[in-house]
């Protein structure tokens, strides 16, 4: 009785979880009926090692769908083709980029992609994604050039650390000591220079006061000088208003003669010269005569007498 009743308690246990696992079925059936899927593609130009078919495609961080091809791209055999099924209400835009990233620390690769800017257009289906260099790419690439520098550095650094050098820098390290020896034994005198530094540092102090007093004084003066130039500089002020005003009636007096300084310049000019020469003229008879006065006043005034009178 016992036995017949667990085997009955089995069966339906086994029942219900047939059951259970084909409503599950129908549950995700329906589920996938409502979600709409969309293809896109994209190419890489880098290694795609590490991804799969069925690796994740994640939307900022979201997964949104897989992989569903890696092949050569039969345009261009240089590129790497991934074709990938993604939700279609996802809005992946024209300036959105592919990038390949790691999955965790299982070591999986998957595919990443931004989001792009609201003001672009969204792709249609079956349109290209834009690829860009991932971190994981960069890494890749860069790893030759690293693993090279590393092995650059290494020698440099058995180069450094050869005999000689780790003889030189024993050296170095006992003058060293040396010097630290010396330091000690001379603490005294770094003492005493010390104290004569506090002194300087007092007379430095001392003298700075000094400087100030004699900058108050200097201040003072430079307010008694700056009132001595206010007052020059108004006088100058004063001055050169008498001047504007002497050069604005000497324009005037110009303006107003103006007529008759072109009528001297044009005749009056040549007159003038001519009168100064016939005046030089008159002023050489006249110094001949005085002096014939000078030398016989009788002769110039009445004549030679001694000719007597001479008949007609």
């Amino acid at each position: 009785m016992e036995t017949r009743a667990s085997h009955i308690a089995v069966g339906a246990f086994v029942l219900l979880l047939m059951l259970g696992a084909l409503g599950f079925v129908i549950w995700v059936g329906k589920f996938a009926e409502h979600t709409a899927m969309v293809d896109h593609f994209v190419r890489f130009a880098g290694s795609v090692a590490g991804l799969d078919v069925g690796s994740n495609v994640l939307f900022g961080g979201i997964p949104i769908g897989h992989v569903t091809s890696v092949k050569v791209d039969d345009k261009d055999t240089s590129l790497a083709r991934v074709d990938v099924t993604v939700d279609a209400s996802v809005p992946i835009r024209s300036d959105s980029e592919a990038v390949l990233a790691m999955q965790g620390i299982t070591g999986g690769v998957l595919v990443e992609i931004s989001r792009g800017t609201e003001a672009t257009p969204k792709l249609k289906p079956d349109e290209e994604i834009p690829s860009g260099y991932s971190p994981l790419e960069r890494l890749l690439t860069g790893a030759p050039e690293l693993i090279a520098k590393g092995n650059l550095l290494m020698d440099r650094a058995d180069s450094f650390l050869s005999p000689d050098n780790a003889a030189a820098v024993a050296r170095v390290l006992l003058s060293i000591d040396k010097l630290t020896a010396l330091l000690a034994a001379d603490s005294g005198k770094f003492d005493t220079l010390l104290t004569e530094g506090g002194s300087a540092v007092k007379q430095i102090a001392d003298t700075g006061a000094e400087f100030q007093k004699l900058a108050a004084e200097l201040r003072g003066t430079t307010g008694k000088l700056g009132a001595q130039t206010s007052e020059a500089m108004a006088q100058i002020r004063v001055l050169s208003e008498n001047f504007s005003k002497t050069s604005e009636r000497l324009n005037q007096m110009i303006d107003d003669n103006r007529l008759s300084i072109r009528d001297f310049t044009g005749t009056g000019l040549y007159e003038l010269t001519q009168m100064i020469t016939e005046v030089r003229l008159l002023a050489q008879t006249m110094n001949r005569i005085s002096v014939q006065i000078e030398r016989d006043p009788a002769r110039f005034f009445f004549g030679d007498r001694q000719k007597g009178f001479q008949a007609q």
